[in-house]
């Protein structure tokens, strides 16, 4: 029985898209890639800021955000354990840079507020030219599900770990 064109043409663009998604690296749930201003980073490492401020809510599958410091840098250097997503009103401890204001609502453009646990430092930082040739990853706008090779590669305990 032949098919009709309209079939036939619907059949192939299915099995286009069923063969494009398998063949998309595999990737971890729980760590994703952020971009991070140096000046925000450096405030981090001082241990002034302890919360990440962001527009949206990360699922709670999100254990880790690896932080690649924003231009000049363009590396990835660092990787924190994270909180769950916090709303204003919810930081316990306001002493942190952004953080009274934040659970005032006077943040602005952030809804959701993510706390800095511990926070490593990578043994080898890579360059945003060297994700992009070893694990196919691209400078993040907002953020992006690290591959599972990358996760496990460079592997959390094996890292620096800063606090």
């Amino acid at each position: 029985m032949k098919k009709r064109k309209s079939e036939a043409s619907s059949s192939s663009q299915s099995k286009r898209s069923r063969a494009s998604k398998s063949s998309s690296p595999a990737t971890s749930k729980a760590d994703i890639l952020i971009s991070i201003k140096p000046v925000y980073m450096n405030h981090i490492l001082q241990r002034t800021k302890n919360h990440e401020f962001r527009k949206y809510l990360i699922s709670n599958t999100v254990e880790r955000m690896w932080l690649y410091v924003s231009s000049p840098d363009q590396t990835l250097r660092y990787i924190a354990t994270i909180s769950r997503g916090k709303t204003p009103g919810e930081i316990e401890v306001e002493d942190g840079m952004g953080n009274a204001d934040f659970n005032a609502g006077l943040q602005g453009v952030a809804a959701y507020a993510y706390e800095i646990k511990e926070l490593y430092q990578l043994n080898e930082p890579l360059a945003l030219t060297e994700m992009q040739e070893r694990y196919g990853a691209t400078f993040p706008q907002r953020f992006s599900y690290m591959s599972e090779k990358m996760v496990g590669e460079i592997v959390l305990e094996d890292q620096i770990r800063l606090f």
